[in-house]
């Protein structure tokens, strides 16, 4: 046994410190784990020796290739003679530990590895860190000391609390509505533009499927009317090597123009995992995700080109309003109807025109290839990685804007399809709060203390209120009936806390109201006064649907709760091509200011 191999088994040095050493005297770089990443070809990656001491190889320049390795303790001597007989090596070569070799060859050996290689801090591969379980084991005791103080202080301060989550809730759903209550959905760019012998940027769409063979023909039959340069648009359907009975319905229908991509068999199996590989593939400047059920409109690539165009490179990221096609099925697809309406139409342009950081949706979201890349793209461990790049990107100095273009989607019908699917977004909400909450000092330092206090609010506000809502609605019910007595809110005191628990949950519920009355009216949705008058049992259901999200996040924080598209029958008839032409034309036609620059038009302020 070498002395180097002695120190670090008897735990007096570690691997790190006796690899960086040799890599000193070799005169060589020292690459730590997660450091770098091996070179692949189909997630195969290039190793000229053994897996533990390599040569890997991690880097291509137009002049050198440059390779990782990690030589046996027993060979240091000779690696260390061979350096200096032939200082030329530098340019090749890197020295690392076996363990990092290992690491880059396991969890980084593909391109679902990039975020976890590059901004590890940003993974929600672990539920929290160290610093998350003091704060919560602080936050258990204090809640034992709690038991200790009378009824009166909990039911005060829940009840308060949750008050002031009802009245910015309430207050914010109004303003939002209000500011769009002008807005119009779709906005047409002149014929002039649209038609003109404009070269337009290489533009990629990734599609994901999994057990989707209902929904391939509809899909392709929509991406047949985009109205974009063919030469120009590269469509990639991503599908996993199981799914035979998807991959068969779709080549039967699928045009010399699009292509499959297998996606490598792996874990987990998630969207972003398969967009991951997707981008490996992509060729266009500009990439856009679009699920199994969406029907774009047919102008919309063209849109978000002009808008990319006209913004700084510091916008990354355009999301388009989806909107439910499907909405008279059930009493949920009329609820999520209209919850999407306040959610795109209004809330997310309010937020974009305040220049405040906002999730995005999972469908529908263009890109610039280059920001994507540069920020470490989707993160195959969080199950809503739309709200956790939304976050992300605005914490590495990029915007994100609203697309006045639409993309129609299928709702789930049933309780037990709506359930899944919201128990995923829940539970991936919160993985997002605890992934951008691991270090306080650090998202306050990246969005300031106004952008911050948004951010916490959207995200940790939502899970607060599903979380303690049906508590406080408990307690605050029985202590208002008489069913729970406290005998320091006797006399005026409980006239005035019942007072304001009512006032919150009236402002809440008539700001709500307000917001679904004039998302309805732009979306021409029907019977909307029967859904206002549902709508606390709507948020009831929600709240099922969280604790169904919090358990699975301790028990399965990765899984993914597919939702199964294709079983409506009440959505809007495909389009044909010259439908698609009528609706561009009867639209509403953008105008240009004299001096080139793009009004602002329905929520996009883009500059010059």
């Amino acid at each position: 046994m070498s002395p180097s191999e002695y120190l670090v088994s008897r735990g007096f040095l570690t691997e790190d410190t006796v690899y960086s050493a040799l890599a000193e005297a070799c005169g060589l770089p020292f690459l730590p784990t997660r450091g770098f990443r091996p070179q692949s070809i189909n997630c195969r990656y290039i190793s000229l020796g053994a897996d533990e001491c390599g040569p890997l190889l991690i880097g291509l320049t137009e002049q050198d290739t440059i390779y990782a390795v990690a030589p046996d303790f027993a060979a240091f001597a000779d690696v260390l003679d061979l350096c200096r007989r032939r200082p030329e090596l530098r340019r090749w070569v890197r020295i690392t530990t076996p363990d990092a070799l290992r690491h880059a060859t396991t969890h980084l050996n593909s391109p679902e590895g990039d975020l976890e290689s590059r901004y590890p801090d940003f993974s929600a591969r672990y539920r929290v860190n160290k610093a998350q379980i003091i704060k919560g084991v602080s936050l258990g005791v204090g809640f034992l000391f709690g038991c200790f103080i009378p009824l009166v202080s909990t039911l005060v301060f829940c009840a308060l609390a949750m008050a002031l989550c009802c009245t910015m809730f309430g207050v914010a759903r109004l303003a939002s509505a209000w500011s769009s209550r002008h807005d119009s959905p779709s906005f047409r760019l002149p014929p002039s533009i649209a038609d003109g012998p404009i070269n337009w940027p290489r533009y990629t769409i990734l599609i994901p499927l999994y057990r989707e063979a209902a929904s391939v023909s509809g899909l392709v039959q929509h991406l047949k009317l985009l109205q974009y340069p063919r030469d120009r648009l590269q469509v990639l359907f991503l599908l996993e090597r199981d799914d035979l009975e998807t991959a068969r319905h779709l080549k039967e229908c699928l045009p010399a123009n699009m292509e499959i991509v297998w996606v490598p068999d792996g874990a987990p199996r998630t969207k972003p995992r398969a967009l991951s590989h997707g981008l490996e593939q992509a060729t266009g400047s500009l990439i856009t995700v679009y699920d199994a059920e969406d029907r774009p409109e047919p102008d919309q690539l063209k849109l978000a080109a002009f808008f990319f165009a006209l913004a700084t490179p510091e916008v990354a990221c355009l999301q388009a309003r989806l909107s439910i096609d499907n909405s008279e099925d059930s009493f949920l697809t009329r609820h999520f109807a209209l919850e999407y309406a306040c959610l795109f139409d209004q809330l997310l342009p309010w937020l974009h025109r305040h220049d405040w950081p906002f999730p995005l949706g999972g469908t529908s979201n263009h890109f610039r290839t280059e920001a994507l890349i540069a920020t470490g793209a989707w993160d195959k461990f969080n199950v809503t990685e739309d709200a956790d790049l939304g976050i992300r990107l605005a914490r590495l100095g990029y915007a994100c804007g609203v697309l006045p273009s639409s993309t129609f989607e299928e709702a789930p019908i049933t309780w037990k399809a709506w359930r899944q699917q919201r128990a995923r977004w829940h539970k991936g909400w919160i993985q997002t709060f605890f992934v951008h909450t691991r270090n306080l000092g650090h998202l306050l330092q990246d969005l300031g203390w106004r952008r911050l206090c948004v951010a916490l609010s959207l995200i940790g506000g939502n899970i607060a209120v599903m979380a303690l809502s049906p508590v406080c609605v408990v307690l605050v019910g029985l202590y208002s009936f008489g069913w729970l007595e406290v005998p320091q809110l006797e006399g005026s005191l409980r006239g005035a806390f019942t007072a304001v628990c009512l006032g919150s949950v009236c402002i809440c519920y008539s700001g709500s109201v307000a917001a679904l009355l004039w998302g309805a009216r732009q979306r021409r949705l029907k019977g909307v006064w029967l859904q206002a008058l549902t709508l606390p049992a709507y948020w009831a259901l929600n709240a099922c649907a969280f604790y169904q999200a919090a358990w699975e996040f301790l028990r399965q924080p990765h899984g993914w709760n597919k939702t199964e598209h294709g079983v409506s029958k009440s959505r809007r008839k495909i389009l044909t091509a010259k439908a698609a032409s009528d609706i561009l034309e009867a639209g509403a036609v953008g105008k240009l200011k004299g001096n080139g620059k793009l009004e602002r038009v329905k929520g996009i302020e883009p500059s010059s």
